[in-house]
């Protein structure tokens, strides 16, 4: 729109310089090149304005969609470090997101978080992923689980420092029995985890809810 209003003033401003007896004459590249120019800014912004309502939509009419993928991506992000530091930490926010959207929203919501962000993770981490199946039955029974036992007479630090252990206790077990994984790291994880997650949920649990409920 811009590049054909800046057009318009050009062959204006020409046409006009003609009248007045001037004989240079604007090249039709340079008047293509100017219109391009003019076009740049909207183009450019377009995609971000596409991004913006998108999300917007999303918050409006499907809600729980956006809060899911929202927490699907942190837990992604959260996880980028084990590329670089080779060694089982349970530093990671996929448990939270799952806790606090099965809580909201019910356990198959409360899944998808973990269903979608660990197998995207482990793409950019690299790590085995023989280990991905029990992974990821673990995050489906922490979903059920949390969005069965709901908030109730729990607290949201209880419930999830409750389902992280479950979790830990599912998967740990399952890589030793299955895998054989080192016990050492199962252990040193497990703690890493509870620790973390306790520390999460008592910071930010209680504030997440009462923003998203």
């Amino acid at each position: 729109m811009f590049g054909w209003l800046i057009g318009i003033v050009l062959r204006g401003i020409g046409g006009a310089e003609c009248c007045a007896g001037n004989q240079e004459h604007v090249p039709v590249r340079d008047n293509v090149s100017l219109q391009d120019a003019g076009s740049f800014f909207p183009e450019s912004w377009r995609y971000a304005v596409m991004a913006t309502a998108g999300m917007v939509f999303l918050g409006v009419f499907f809600r729980p969609f956006l809060v899911v993928s929202c927490f699907s991506v942190l837990a992604v992000v959260s996880r980028m470090y084990q590329r670089h530091i080779r060694f089982p930490l349970g530093i990671e926010l996929g448990v939270f997101g799952t806790v606090i959207c099965a809580v909201l929203y019910g356990p198959i919501m409360g899944a998808i978080v973990g269903l979608v962000a660990y197998p995207v993770s482990i793409v950019y981490t690299k790590e085995e992923a023989r280990y991905l199946p029990v992974a990821l039955l673990g995050i489906c029974v922490a979903a059920f689980a949390g969005g069965a036992a709901g908030l109730g007479s729990w607290s949201i630090v209880a419930l999830g420092v409750g389902v992280t252990v479950l979790y830990d206790v599912l998967t740990g077990g399952l890589y030793y029995l299955v895998y054989r994984a080192p016990l050492f790291g199962g252990v040193v994880f497990g703690i890493s985890h509870v620790w973390f997650n306790y520390v999460v949920f008592s910071w930010l649990g209680e504030w997440v809810l009462n923003i998203l409920a």
